[in-house]
């Protein structure tokens, strides 16, 4: 005797056949149908776009002075690599503050935090507001 049987359960369920539906269309698929391909631009293609040209090709002369940046593009390379060398810096001094405190000297990993935040954080303040003042 099966455990279904002792329970009085019916042998086997019926089966009830499953038909899928036909998706319905998208909104999209139905635009398409109606208005044809989407061009987001105009009827006709435009052909290539003025900002896919070389830098100084086809400008006014009053553009060619609207895109002087001034010293900006000059300082780009050393701000970032500032940013960068500060980042890791952090992780760094960090990593060595956690090091302390795993050893159980928490005074000394407090002090370091503090002397990072008096010194680097003040220079780091100025650094970033004097960049700005240039750009």
């Amino acid at each position: 005797m099966k455990y279904r049987d002792i329970l009085g359960l019916p042998k086997k369920k019926a089966k009830k056949k499953v038909i899928p539906q036909q998706p319905k269309p998208s909104v999209t698929k139905n635009l398409k149908e109606e208005f044809g391909p989407l061009n987001e631009w105009s009827e006709k293609p435009t052909g290539p776009k003025r900002w896919s040209k070389p830098f100084d090709s086809n400008m006014t002369e009053f553009e060619k002075e609207q895109m002087n940046e001034g010293p900006a593009g000059e300082y780009a390379k050393a701000y970032t690599d500032v940013k960068k060398t500060y980042g890791a810096f952090w992780d760094s001094v960090h990593e060595f503050e956690y090091l302390l405190k795993s050893k159980g000297l928490g005074r000394h990993a407090k002090e370091l935090n503090k002397q990072y935040k008096n010194t680097v954080e003040k220079f780091f303040k100025f650094f970033f507001k004097m960049m700005d003042k240039l750009q």
